[in-house]
């Protein structure tokens, strides 16, 4: 169980397919990962990675993508 879950760092490979106040939702490789929390808010932007704080964390999944 994740208790204390309060930044989420994305590296330059991530490509984000959804990000609104509360919802983010990004492709990595094979990989689909999807957080909901109260709120979501950039803290930095940079060409090496994004950094996200996350308020109250409500899910987080990770699942791999369907080959296609």
């Amino acid at each position: 169980m994740i208790e204390n879950f309060s930044e989420i760092i994305l590296d330059y490979e991530v490509t984000i397919l959804r990000l609104k106040e509360n919802n983010l939702v990004c492709a990595y490789d094979d990989f689909l990962l999807e957080i909901q929390a109260n709120a979501l808010e950039i803290k930095s932007l940079s060409m090496e990675q994004l950094r996200i704080v996350v308020d109250e964390l409500m899910y987080f999944k990770i699942t791999r993508k369907e080959k296609q």
